[in-house]
């Protein structure tokens, strides 16, 4: 092998790397989008855990995620979500929300690059929330009136609306329903029953991994829904020179191209575990969705929580190890314990969710995916701090603060809502 061809093995690899680390929140965007748009059972209904709805209409989720629940990455089990995907290329949006009283709710609005255009709710309007309007026509976005104008800079846009459901009431999940019957959302028809079709593409993670070609192909789908100038000239070089290497039939420089994909997908992965600030095995991003030119974090973000809020809406710190250092694993028992002078520090909500290390939450015989500060019977020290004993079985004469995990590797994310101190950490899980 020459030299040159050393060189140019070199630089594929760290050009693949580039794509991969850029790439992956607009597929992963995709990926969410066809999950929500698209039939899941062409011959059936969606589960109630589902959201998903035609492109351009809003579907409402009836009962909290579960397992069931296989689109997207990380759901929360505390709120009932009402979805649109909206196509802005054939007009503006428009939301209506009701008075929701004195439980909390938000609006996100997301763009096909996984980052927000803004997040709209109690915090920002109260109960009650004016007229949304959502474009990509505005000149900026603004309040005018009695409306509020939302301006988006990509073609295919995300309306999340997530209102709190209190676990410790059984009748509260009907009355979350009733208000989601009364959200108005009006979006420009669609002339087939999923014309997300055209600009979208179904593929497998595995595959996209394997084939460098299906990645590409994935990619070059999901840029069509954002502006040409987002690719910055660093990037757009780096893409026509893998596309370049992928179609050249050279088998070398094929492998170069698939060994930087993977190299990126290692790199996003491992930035997981150091989202921003690192403490007690918590790894916490404190910048939200303001990435800028942070295209790690983006991806990083992305993988394990994609459509996270912006950080003055929530913060979401996730833990992959305990006080040690050592990976979590369902082969092993944890404690985690919430002190009572030192409780998380929230204007809204706590929760803390246990996934696989895929994002998917982990089904268990007693049905709890999150331990929150609304569940129900939760044991309390008299000192008032709450422990969380982690483990696949309950070695216990009591459930009550058993939150299950899988047998193998798994993550925690907690979701902190209306944070009210930024330098807050959780604190160690702790091996039994």
């Amino acid at each position: 092998m020459t030299a040159s061809t050393d060189d140019r093995a070199s630089d594929l690899l760290r050009a693949a790397r580039a794509v991969q680390i850029w790439g992956l929140p607009l597929v992963f965007a995709q990926r969410v989008r066809l999950g929500f748009t698209a039939p899941l059972d062409p011959d059936g209904p969606r589960p109630a855990t589902s959201a998903g709805a035609p492109l351009g209409t809003m579907g409402h989720q009836r009962e909290l995620s579960d397992p069931s629940l296989t689109a997207g990455v990380a759901p929360n089990v505390d709120t009932l979500y009402s979805l649109a995907f909206v196509d802005l290329d054939r007009g503006d949006a428009t939301l209506r929300m009701p008075d929701v009283g004195d439980r909390y709710y938000s609006v996100q609005i997301g763009e096909a690059d996984s980052t927000t255009a803004a997040v709209l709710g109690v915090r920002t309007h109260g109960s009650r929330l004016p007229t949304v309007r959502i474009g990509r026509r505005h000149a900026r976005s603004s309040e005018s009136g009695e409306d509020v104008h939302v301006r988006c800079r990509t073609r295919y846009v995300m309306v999340a609306v997530r209102i709190l459901v209190r676990p410790d009431d059984r009748g509260d999940a009907a009355r979350v329903r009733e208000l989601q019957k009364r959200i108005v959302f009006e979006a420009p028809a669609t002339s087939t029953p999923n014309p997300a079709a055209r600009w979208l593409v179904e593929r497998s993670r595995e595959d996209e991994r394997s084939d460098p070609a299906a990645f590409l192909d994935s990619l070059d789908h999901a840029m069509r829904a954002m502006p040409r100038h987002d690719l910055p000239p660093s990037t757009a070089g780096d893409l026509t020179l893998v596309r370049d290497a992928v179609s050249s039939g050279d088998d070398r420089a094929r492998v170069a191209v698939s060994r930087g994909l993977a190299d990126g997908l290692a790199a996003v992965a491992d930035r997981v575990g150091s989202l921003g600030r690192s403490s007690n095995g918590w790894s916490t991003n404190l910048v939200g969705t303001d990435f800028g030119t942070d295209h790690l974090l983006r991806a990083a973000v992305a993988w394990s929580q994609i459509y996270v809020n912006p950080s003055d809406e929530a913060l979401y710190p996730v833990c992959e190890v305990d006080r040690d250092g050592d990976a979590l694993t369902g082969e092993r028992e944890y404690t985690l314990t919430l002190t009572g002078d030192d409780p998380p520090p929230v204007r809204y909500f706590w929760s803390i969710t246990v996934y696989h290390k895929r994002g998917l939450l982990c089904d268990n015989p007693i049905g709890r995916y999150a331990i929150t500060d609304r569940t129900p019977g939760l044991r309390r020290e008299t000192d008032g701090s709450v422990t969380v004993r982690l483990a696949t079985a309950d070695a216990e004469s009591t459930q009550d603060n058993w939150l299950p995990v899988p047998p193998g590797p798994f993550r925690l994310m907690m979701r902190l809502y209306g944070p009210l101190d930024p330098s807050w950490s959780p604190p160690p899980v702790v091996r039994s």
